[in-house]
């Protein structure tokens, strides 16, 4: 008769094993993103606002007379997906469109006062956030977090 086969232990919940995922910088990449996302939303909640939309004002803001395609080159945006953002930003004045005097198809962006105002706002509940998410962390250590995090994102382009 052959010995009856050993398993390991039920874990309780919440006390699952990740022998498997702990390897992979992947799965620790996603919980963190998740973390995020989840306190970036609940930050900006209250100002009516979401990342992209928020990545696409703040590049108006820091880069005025900017293109909408410009945009979209500099964050990874696809083109079909900026007309809708940019639309729910200027219908909340965040923005004003004038002709490039060098080619009218370009439209170049401008911030307005009140779209400066709310970026600040905004960004002041960011970093309150990433505070938070990253208290962990020496100022030190969150440098290097964000330089090799850019490293893995930026690919080939950072080398």
């Amino acid at each position: 008769m052959a010995a009856p086969h050993k398993t390991a232990p039920k874990p309780e919940p919440g006390e699952e094993r990740l022998e498997f995922l702990a390897d992979l910088v992947g799965y620790h990449l996603r919980r963190a993103s998740i973390r995020d996302m989840q306190g970036m939303s609940a930050a900006l909640e209250s100002l009516s606002l979401r990342a992209v939309p928020l990545s696409v004002l703040l590049m108006i803001v820091e880069n005025p007379g900017i293109s909408a395609a410009d945009i979209c080159r500099a964050i990874g945006l696809k083109r079909a997906n900026i007309v809708s953002i940019l639309a729910e930003l200027e219908q909340r004045g965040l923005f004003l469109r004038e002709a490039d005097p060098n080619d009218n198809r370009v439209q170049k962006l401008f911030p307005t006062r009140t779209g400066k105002e709310l970026t600040a706002e905004a960004l002041e509940r960011l970093k309150d956030h990433e505070d938070h998410l990253l208290c962990a962390l020496s100022g030190s250590e969150r440098a290097e977090l964000r330089r090799l995090l850019m490293k893995v994102w930026q690919g080939d382009e950072g080398d």
